[in-house]
């Protein structure tokens, strides 16, 4: 390749050949390469959405319907952290199950149980029974988050997997959009919002048994603890504990947020896909900038970025919709890509054999931050007001930055 020195002095036609031929090379053979994984990942992205459309769905009427119902923010956030517990808890226990039985056949028992559990929610509308079912139902979706996530860095090469990543948030963000929107097609006194997320759910297993796909194949599985997932990278681990956070407080509370400040359904259901929205518009252009630069550089900037934009939302006076839908979209933009750049800083220099359960620490940080942050949400709204949400918001993304610009925060190769 092509020096700067060369480039900027004296070149040769030859010389400028090739460096093009060098440059669409690289590039080409990166195109080839995101083809041939979206070929091969095509039935469990398809899964992928179909299950994530209909928890994107139900996540938010959990909340919408428990402040319809008269629950407190404090115990709307108390069933939201249930769930994430449940997350963490099926992060930590199903590495090991997911390696003796494989990814496919654990997908679908995962999916059957998740369209189980949110058919339970419609017998009786009580907020402890409900944190009860968000816990078992939470398991389910821990669990499949390590499936599908350590199945795309299994299939995938170190110096792409924020581009993997990216690839499989791109499809998770825009089924969750497309989820909030469905809110719009239901009564949310009825059943039908029950019925369509466990239909959805039940349905993401259908691409799946139908189909003949490759999976990973698995060496032997070797332990990783949530000491040694700290230790291959602590501005990773630090990064899931605080996008657990941010996502969590967003999806638990952000529809609390909407309806207190006097929005309609309609408009709540338009703000998170909103949202959701940005964090699917700039996850493959910021996954490829981190992979093709620095991933740290990239982390800190999406940081400060959302932390900007957090705090103009809180400052904005929400009759002026068309600048809130801006900021919205700028802030899901920049946030929603700190959970992939931080899983891309844990798996590091992680051997393949590790993988599995390198995902599954990581979703275990990310769980860590998910159970506190709709707690201490309340706490911020509490005593700022209904925009305390997003100086909380703000606060978090701030100090995520200040982490990632502290330079001896290395990661450590784990062999």
């Amino acid at each position: 390749m092509i020096n700067n020195k060369q480039l900027f002095g004296c070149v040769t036609d030859t010389d400028r050949l090739l460096y093009f031929i060098g440059y669409h090379q690289d590039y080409n053979q990166q195109g080839r390469f995101m083809l041939s994984l979206l070929r091969t990942l095509f039935i469990p992205i398809v899964s992928l959405i179909l299950l994530i459309m209909g928890s994107g769905l139900f996540t938010t009427f959990i909340s919408i319907r428990l402040e319809m119902a008269g629950s407190s923010r404090e115990m709307i956030g108390i069933v939201a952290s249930a769930f994430y517990g449940g997350i963490l808890l099926g992060s930590l226990r199903s590495p090991q199950w997911i390696a003796r039985i494989g990814h496919l056949r654990a997908l679908v028992a995962l999916c059957a149980a998740n369209s189980a559990f949110i058919l339970l929610h419609a017998l009786w509308i009580d907020p402890i029974y409900w944190a009860f079912l968000r816990f078992f139902g939470g398991m389910a979706i821990g669990a499949l988050f390590v499936v599908i996530e350590s199945w795309f860095l299994l299939l995938s090469t170190t110096a792409t997997r924020s581009q993997s990543l990216s690839i499989y948030l791109l499809f998770f963000y825009m089924a969750l959009s497309i989820g909030q929107q469905l809110l719009n097609l239901s009564d949310p006194y009825s059943l039908i919002p029950y019925c369509l997320a466990s239909t959805l759910s039940s349905l993401s297993i259908l691409p799946i048994v139908i189909s003949s796909i490759e999976t990973p194949l698995h060496e032997k599985s070797q332990r990783f603890s949530i000491v040694d997932t700290f230790r291959s990278s602590p501005r990773g681990f630090v990064g899931g504990i605080v996008s657990g956070m941010l996502l969590a407080s967003i999806y638990g509370l952000g529809p609390v947020y909407g309806k207190e400040v006097g929005f309609s359904l309609s408009e709540v259901a338009t703000i998170m896909s909103i949202i959701v929205f940005g964090g699917v518009s700039l996850q493959w252009p910021l996954g490829k900038w981190a992979d093709g630069s620095s991933r740290r550089a990239v982390l800190v900037l999406a940081c400060f970025a959302s932390a900007l934009f957090s705090g103009l939302i809180a400052m904005l006076d929400t009759a002026s919709w068309p600048w809130l839908l801006v900021l919205l979209w700028l802030f899901g933009g920049f946030s929603f890509v700190l959970y992939p750049l931080s899983m891309a800083f844990t798996c590091e220099g992680i051997p393949d054999e590790k993988i599995v359960n390198a995902t599954g620490g990581f979703v275990l940080s990310y769980g860590i931050g998910a159970i506190a942050g709709p707690l201490v949400a309340p706490l911020f709204m509490d005593w700022i007001g209904t925009n305390g949400l997003f100086y909380f918001l703000s606060s978090i993304c701030l100090l995520l930055g200040l982490v990632g610009a502290i330079p001896q925060f290395k990661y450590q190769k784990i062999d």
